[in-house]
């Protein structure tokens, strides 16, 4: 069973504006890879993420990039994550669903 995030998300959270200008205007498909690729460069650079895979980074970036910006309902995401709701709101309040992860259980909002 995969460990929960609690305090490594805190990296981030702390990198998720750099993320969003990143993939700001990019199609799903670049998006995705431009995802991956910054999730690489997190897991290099952070000996504290080291214990995750950047598969588990890529999917947890697009969820903390919704969350953080109050895309979709509160009550779509964990209950333990529900207190960051619209903490780190978007350029221009931008509330776009992040799509490159549409794995994720609250993903439940968009299908």
């Amino acid at each position: 069973m995969a460990k929960p995030w609690k305090d490594d998300q805190e990296y981030l959270i702390n990198s998720i504006v750099e993320y969003r200008n990143l993939i700001n205007g990019k199609d799903v498909k670049e998006a995705k890879r431009m995802t991956k690729n910054f999730a690489e460069k997190l897991h290099k650079n952070n000996p504290e993420l080291k214990h995750r895979t950047i598969q588990s980074i890529v999917e947890r970036l697009p969820y903390l990039d919704n969350l953080l910006a109050g895309v979709f309902k509160k009550e779509n995401y964990a209950k333990k994550d529900q207190n960051l709701y619209s903490k780190v709101p978007r350029e221009n309040n931008d509330l776009t669903p992040n799509y490159c992860n549409t794995r994720h259980s609250y993903n439940g909002a968009i299908r």
